[in-house]
């Protein structure tokens, strides 16, 4: 369960919002919006028809009030040292007294609230007699939050000891950074235990109603097209119809499970599935993904709804992999060309279809074509396949090492989507979204395959 922070945004960034009964903490220079982020979650349990206090060490009550404008209902104390006799002054609208610091601990942490915010959390330490002992506090304060299930936000200056942050639950850093002469706002999650959360950094918002987190999602496409692999598709919102999305590869990293799940998805819809690459790959890799949980390649093709455009058979009579001897595999004859196959493929589909899924694999045909054909084949399907009489979602699989560092950012740059996946020195899969208008780029995953549908998962 969570509690909302009363910034949607914000919320999505946590993985829902905060965790019940855990503390966040927002860190980072005066100014930036972490008392109105903290107060703004307080209002919100306000609304919830929670118990909530504001607990300031940093500023007089009247200031808070001026300045935040918390909810009615929202209890307010500032606390500060009673230089006089000793102890904690402890103010609150109805008035005041002096408690010990172990007192103020227990009062904080007592568990008639549902939610905390203790604003200012590193002036904790200067409340008590002596610093050891205000470590101490604020480590047992946190531990009795937890003991009562109080979700609680605390608030921290950046230079702040690192302690703080090690026992908060999770951390929101904000930060300031010029951009051509304007000083704009930031936040991130830095850390969020136990639950997926956005670790991309999000601009602040703010105006007369308070701080607000703005989205980064791109011009969202209108209808994407859905691969089918829940974890992907809410990464990118889909895959773009009638545009191109390039998926960029190492030698190493395994991109056939993508390819997997795309036919399984399209074969759902009954829409026809259009595969550039070597037979060997079709059988052996695809196949045997696809062949328990949705049928072998061969049914498919006989279903019209798989065809292979075969760029390393040289003759109808000698195919490379035995059992592929179907209507549905256009070769790529040694005096036509690429272009030719997709002519063919296009007129015998013959518009009976109204959408298609095409996936190339520029490494099968490289041996075919120079890296001016390369940009001339993207030309002519941008030309002539997009504006057909069907809805194409175009996947050009490509491999920076085969198709080189000219080739590939011109693919980019042309894309729709922009979609990479490579292996790490630590021998972990991963994939990032630099460019997407159907989502939100920016993300970097590790990518778990599957034996099964969806056949990927992203971590």
């Amino acid at each position: 369960m969570s509690r909302s922070t009363g910034d949607e945004m914000l919320d999505e960034m946590l993985g829902g919002g905060v965790p019940e009964g855990r503390t966040l903490l927002f860190r980072g220079p005066s100014g930036v919006g972490k008392s109105r982020l903290a107060m703004q979650f307080l209002d919100t349990g306000v609304a919830a028809d929670e118990d909530c206090l504001y607990v300031t060490t940093d500023e007089p009550l009247g200031v808070v009030r001026a300045s935040l404008d918390p909810a009615e209902r929202v209890t307010l104390a500032a606390i500060h040292r009673d230089t006089s006799g000793g102890g904690v002054r402890f103010v609150t609208a109805d008035g005041a007294d002096t408690i010990p610091f172990g007192s103020l601990i227990e009062r904080l942490s007592d568990d008639e609230w549902d939610r905390l915010v203790v604003d200012g959390a590193g002036g904790l330490v200067e409340l008590a007699p002596d610093r050891e002992r205000g470590r101490h506090g604020r480590f047992h304060l946190l531990e009795r939050l937890d003991d009562h299930e109080t979700t609680a936000v605390l608030t921290a200056t950046e230079d702040e000891p690192e302690s703080v942050a090690r026992l908060a639950h999770g951390v929101v850093d904000c930060w300031r950074e010029e951009i051509e002469g304007d000083a704009r706002p930031f936040c991130r999650v830095e850390k969020l235990r136990s639950r997926d959360h956005d670790t991309r950094r999000h601009t602040l918002h703010h105006d007369e109603d308070g701080v607000t987190v703005a989205s980064r999602e791109w011009a969202t496409h209108e209808d994407p097209f859905r691969t089918g692999i829940p974890t992907l598709d809410d990464l990118t919102g889909g895959f773009v119809r009638n545009g191109t999305t390039l998926f960029e590869h190492d030698g190493t990293a395994d991109h056939w499970p993508f390819t997997a799940a795309l036919t399984a998805r399209a074969v759902e819809q009954d829409a026809p599935v259009v595969l550039v690459t070597a037979p060997g790959t079709l059988v052996n890799r695809v196949d045997a993904l696809l062949s328990e949980a949705v049928a072998p390649v061969t049914e498919l093709m006989d279903r019209n709804l798989l065809y292979l455009i075969d760029p390393i058979s040289r003759s109808p009579n000698e195919p490379v992999v035995a059992g592929l001897d179907t209507d549905n595999v256009v070769l790529q004859e040694e005096e036509g060309s690429i272009q030719e196959a997709f002519r063919t493929l296009v007129a015998e589909l013959g518009g009976r279809v109204e959408e298609a899924v095409a996936i190339i694999e520029h490494s099968a045909m490289a041996h075919l074509v120079t890296e001016n054909e390369s940009r001339q084949l993207y030309y002519w399907a941008d030309g002539n396949l997009m504006n057909g009489e069907y809805d194409l979602t175009l996947v050009l699989a490509g491999d920076r090492a085969v198709a080189g560092d000219r080739l590939t950012a011109f693919f980019s740059g042309v894309a729709d989507q922009v979609i990479r996946t490579w292996r790490g020195s630590d021998e972990l899969q991963y994939l990032s979204v630099p460019k997407s208008p159907a989502g939100t780029p920016g993300h970097t995953r590790v990518v778990e395959p599957l034996e099964d549908p969806p056949y990927v998962q992203l971590r």
